[in-house]
This record gives C-alpha cells, structure tokens and sequence, in this order.
C-alpha cells in the first residue's frame, strides 16, 4: 500500500493553501465592506435621531408655552416643526433593520406635529411619548453590532447611548415644564413637585456622564468644562425663576433659551461621539485599502 503522505509535497502543500486563502479573501472583503455599510447606516439613522430627539424636545417646550398662553412662542415652533418634517423626509430613504420602528414614528409625529387644539397636558405627554420611543430606537440601533468594532478609544459610546441622552431628555422635559409655568405666571403644587424630580434626575445623569468622560482616555474630544457649567446655570434658573418664587417673573422665552443652551450642550456630546465613529469608520476603511495595496 502507498503511503499517502509520500504525495504530499511542500509545493503541493503551498499551492493548496494559497488556492483556500484565494477563494476566502472574496468573501472576508465581502464581509467586511458589509460590516462598513452596515456601520455607515447606523451612524446615519443614529445622526437623524439626534436630531429629531433634539427637534421634538424643542417642538414640546414650544408647543407646552404657547398652549399655556404666550403666542409670540408661534413663529419659532413653526420654523421647529418643519426641521422635523425635513429630518423625518430624509429618514424615509434609508433601508435598514428597524422599518417598523421608524413607521410609528412617522405616523405618531404625523398625529402630533399640529397643536392648536390640544390640551396642555396631553400635548406634553404625547411629546414624551415619541421622544421616549426615539430613544428607544437610539439604543436598538446603538446595540445592533459592536458599533466601536473593538476599539478602546471608543468605550464610552455606551454613556452617550444611556447617560447623556437621557439626562438631556429630562432636560428637555423641564424645559417643556418651565416654559409653561412661565407663559402662565403660575404654578401648581403638582408642577412644583415634577420640577423638582426632573432637576433631581438633571443632576445624578449629567454628573454621572461628565464624570464618565472626565475619565476616559478621549475627554479631550469633548467641551466637559463648558458642558458642565452650562448645565449647572439651568438648574440654577430652574431654583431660582421657578421654585423659589411664589410667581413666576421670568418670561417663557428667557428660560426656554436658558434651558435650551444646556439641552445642547447635552446634545452636542452626541454629536462628538458621532463625528468620532464617522473618522474611525473611514479609518477602518482606508487601513483596509491599504492593506489590500500592501499585503506584506
């Protein structure tokens, strides 16, 4: 009987495996240009969430003050609302895993967008609720795949995801809150007591997402100083215009853009978090080009 293994050469052995490593590079490159795509998707729908989030936050405050009484809120939130409808055009061209998700958004803001005759608190409490789901959708999209690919640099996108997103929601909600108390130059017991929950959650998110990235290898990339004491001002105006006072003097405005300059700030996290993974997608990118003109 011959012995198998006496056909088995080095050449024989080197073109065999150089023939395996020629039918698998295709398909590794297929996957990876997938993964890319799949990366750039999600960075795009995450993107156009940041910005209809920060959109209906500014729609709820505005739409919550002129229902409460001041009219000259009109003009901004008409200019608000068609940001959204723009924001909310450009979602519809993009395919992905979470279509029916982004359907009950459309069809909800499609329901709230016109709030002439609504009623104050159901006006407010319709605006949590699609907020609400595209924070939800935020963190699905988010958790799809490892949207950091394994990069140390990148650690702190789940603070961005849960932290900081959420403490600029509670911003957003007393921001609603306050510009209604200040169009109607009162409070009520109950107004009093959500206010003050919602400065109460401000405070343990922002800190925790400040002290979050304060630590992290990457603080440089974000404003944190600036951030912090933006932040810190609000609360202050939240005490000091509409707690403390047994009539509110300030007009809605005023604390609504009080209000909105640390909601932003908030938000403007977001926006680093997301220019970073744009340049480190593009970098995965171009290291993999040049790895293909370079293969030793």
């Amino acid at each position: 009987m011959h012995d198998v293994s006496a056909w088995i050469t080095l050449p024989g052995l080197a073109l065999g495996v150089a023939l395996l490593c020629a039918l698998l590079y295709p398909l590794h490159r297929r996957l990876q240009q997938r993964q890319q795509r799949q990366l750039r998707l999600n960075i795009t729908q995450l993107s156009l969430l940041r910005e209809l989030i920060g959109g209906w936050q500014r729609h709820r405050g505005l739409s919550n003050g002129l229902l409460c009484g001041d009219s000259s809120l009109s003009q901004d939130l008409a200019a608000v609302r068609l940001q959204v409808d723009d924001h909310l055009l450009q979602a519809t061209r993009l395919s992905g895993n979470q279509q029916t998700a982004w359907a009950s958004l459309f069809d909800h803001w499609s329901r709230l967008r016109d709030v002439r005759n609504s009623d104050p608190a159901n006006n407010l409490v319709q605006h949590h609720l699609i907020i609400r789901n595209a924070i939800f959708l935020m963190e699905d999209i988010a958790s799809e795949f490892d949207l950091s690919q394994g990069r140390s640099e990148l650690s702190y996108l789940p603070c961005i995801w849960h932290e900081v997103i959420q403490a600029a929601e509670w911003a957003g909600q007393a921001r609603a809150l306050g510009t209604g108390i200040a169009a109607a130059r009162h409070s009520s017991a109950e107004q009093r007591v959500r206010l003050r929950f919602l400065k109460q959650k401000i405070e343990q998110l922002s800190r925790s997402a400040f002290t979050t990235l304060h630590n992290h290898e990457q603080c440089r990339r974000f404003n944190l100083m600036r951030g912090e004491q933006t932040v810190l001002s609000f609360l202050r105006c939240i005490d000091q215009e509409l707690l403390n006072v047994e009539q509110p003097g300030i007009a809605a405005k005023a604390y609504f853009q009080c209000a909105t300059l640390a909601i932003d700030e908030l938000l403007a996290l977001i926006d680093v978090a997301l220019r970073h993974l744009q340049e480190t997608g593009r970098g995965a990118t171009t290291g993999n080009s040049q790895a293909k003109k370079n293969p030793d």
